[in-house]
């Protein structure tokens, strides 16, 4: 494992250069770990760290910073917590059988789901090494859990595919599970690290979860009306795979759109002229406003949860970023 910055060099730095330090600091751990794969791994990772938001990592940063300078074991955290988050998108993509990501192909399109596979596993087992090799039994747990509640999340989706009788509260609990667990692990991965009370960690991960909730029906949302090329992969392919999101719900909460689509939804046997007659039908309903209030709801709940926590900058960041997730385009 590559040695980051030490803490006597980490602590004398200003608000501004913080976050900025802990990111750099995250993508030099990812070129190590690129660097030191087997030659066999490396040109397949390579791609994986080139693009992302860093959404994840920034979360253990902000919620740490909020109680206690950068240290290392936030940074050895947010470098595990991409990591996973990444092993998942590998694993994602399988099951989804998505070609592109990010406007890259995808491991699984390029070399087959059985080289895929094991590349995610490989991303996990690093991200785990990490954490045993530094000693961060509760971010190790607190992510183990996450993961666990993904696998769950996603099991929950996939039980539902098709099925046009799913609720708005089956959704919001797989959702809560498939994204917003590792939010939410990320933000108490970040304040324990920071020394934070038991309380303000539980805050940290009731905001977490918030926002989680909060990107991923801003994601359903762009999966409707997002632009490929923004988005680096299909748009509206929910529909194809029968993943029923918040729209769709909406949507066929009316009984009229219930009778039109609910057989054909049934049937598992959605072709393109039908995926762009229900985006069209979802556009020209409420459905879209109706998500968009929902993620205003989850977002202003989030930024609520943090009113106990001390007043600081890395607050006020996370308070933006709630808004930003609700403005992203991508």
């Amino acid at each position: 494992m590559q040695s980051i910055r030490q803490d006597e060099e980490i602590k004398y730095i200003t608000d501004s250069q913080a976050l900025r330090l802990g990111l750099q600091n995250v993508e030099e751990e990812l070129s190590y770990i690129v660097d030191q794969s087997d030659i066999t791994i490396r040109d397949m990772i390579k791609t994986l760290f080139k693009s992302g938001k860093r959404l994840r990592p920034k979360l253990v940063f902000l919620s740490g910073m909020c109680f206690d300078d950068l240290n290392k074991h936030m940074i050895y955290s947010a470098v595990s917590a991409e990591l996973i988050h990444t092993a998942s998108l590998v694993h994602d993509d399988i099951i989804d059988v998505s070609d592109f990501r990010r406007n890259y192909p995808t491991i699984n399109h390029l070399c087959g789901d059985h080289i895929a596979v094991l590349t995610g596993d490989f991303l996990f087992a690093h991200a785990f090494d990490i954490l045993a090799f530094n000693n961060l039994n509760k971010s190790m747990s607190y992510l183990v859990n996450a993961i666990r509640e993904m696998c769950v999340g996603e099991i929950m989706q996939a039980e539902r595919k098709f099925n046009p009788d799913i609720t708005e509260n089956e959704y919001i609990d797989y959702i809560g599970r498939k994204t917003a667990s590792l939010f939410s692990a990320c933000c108490k991965a970040g304040a324990e690290n920071a020394g934070a009370n038991d309380d303000n960690i539980c805050m940290m991960g009731i905001f977490g979860y918030d926002i989680g909730c909060a990107f991923q029906i801003i994601d359903d949302i762009l999966d409707i009306i997002g632009s490929e090329n923004e988005l680096g992969k299909p748009v509206a392919h929910d529909i194809l795979e029968g993943d029923i999101n918040l729209p769709l719900i909406y949507l066929i909460e009316d009984k009229k759109y219930k009778d039109k689509y609910g057989e054909l939804l049934l049937s598992k046997q959605i072709d393109s002229n039908q995926q762009e007659n229900i985006m069209e039908d979802i556009k020209r309903s409420d459905a879209l406003v109706r998500s968009r209030h929902k993620a205003e709801e989850f977002a202003e709940h989030a930024v609520n949860s943090l009113s106990t926590i001390p007043y600081s900058n890395y607050r006020n960041i996370l308070i933006d970023m709630s808004a930003e997730i609700i403005d992203r385009r991508y």
